[in-house]
């Protein structure tokens, strides 16, 4: 399983700040460690601006993610979402973080671009709209074949840490290693079965509590289980890329479920041996917001 990993939302994840005996600099250096102690090189992360009008000092979270060899993206300034906005204010926020985070895209071998949520909008004159803007500033976009889903498990997480209960703590750590084997198995199946040839898969993380945690376990588990990670550059080669943006999908799907959705042919979002797994930590997840 050849996969590029890929991280969202830097410097700072926008649905909440981080809990005591957190900080966003702190989770970002434990995944960059993370990284390095896997061997893991070159990631793009696909970033948002506003953080930095908030917090300047925030600046030093993408200096040092640099510094170790990774990469910036555009992720739109504000994580606004093309389906609840107009074209123009779309492509609007795509040029504000584009101006802000130039000190380092303008570092990055590829100007690249993701979609929040990997939605592509709900109307096609839209979505044309927004993927001509994207041409016109030299900006390729970029989706995934595979999420682990560990914000729901941060949720999970956040909720037992709330309670102190460390044995949820430890159960929730030691799912998600089992969960994200599975569906990383599941998402390379049925992409390869969508595209009808091996692919090298998109996947991704989030800059969360739970995650800064279990990420170098995360990452040592994936290698065990036989996959290996090669720059995005080599996903970008194949047939994933040329489908990135080709239909309306105002869903939150990977690229391989968005293009079956498309052609009436949904594919199941999870495999069935973790479906029951998944819904417990959604369970324990319930009233956690980030």
């Amino acid at each position: 399983m050849k996969i590029a990993f890929t991280m969202d939302d830097l410097p700072l994840w926008p649905q909440s700040y981080p809990p005591a005996g957190y900080s966003a600099e702190g989770i970002v250096k434990s995944i960059r460690l993370a990284l390095r102690e896997n061997g893991i090189k070159g990631v793009y992360s696909f970033s948002n601006s506003w953080p930095l009008d908030k917090h300047p000092e925030m600046s030093v979270i993408l200096d040092d993610w640099v510094a170790d060899g990774h990469h910036i993206a555009n992720h739109t300034h504000s994580h606004i979402e093309l389906p609840d906005v107009s074209a123009e204010d779309f492509m609007a926020d795509i040029d504000t973080a584009e101006h802000k985070l130039s000190r380092w895209v303008s570092q990055a071998p590829m100007k690249l671009f993701r979609h929040p949520l990997c939605h592509w909008g709900e109307t096609e004159d839209k979505l044309r709209e927004v993927n001509a803007h994207l041409e016109l500033r030299g900006l390729t976009p970029v989706d995934v074949t595979s999420w682990a889903y560990e914000w729901t498990w941060n949720r999970a997480y956040r909720n037992a840490m709330d309670a102190n209960d460390m044995g949820a703590m430890a159960f929730v750590r030691e799912t998600f290693l089992e969960f994200s084997v599975a569906q990383l198995r599941h998402d390379m199946k049925t992409a390869q079965a969508w595209f009808g040839a091996e692919i090298v898969g998109i996947t991704l993380g989030h800059n969360v509590p739970f995650y800064a945690d279990v990420a170098c376990d995360y990452f040592a588990c994936l290698k065990e289980a036989g996959a290996e990670f090669v720059p995005l550059e080599d996903a970008l080669r194949g047939p994933v890329q040329s489908a990135v943006g080709t239909v309306v999908s105002s869903e939150f799907l990977v690229l391989q479920q968005k293009l079956a959705s498309a052609s009436g042919h949904p594919i199941r979002k999870l495999p069935n041996d973790q479906r029951d797994l998944h819904a417990r930590i959604t369970e324990m997840a319930v009233g956690q917001s980030g």
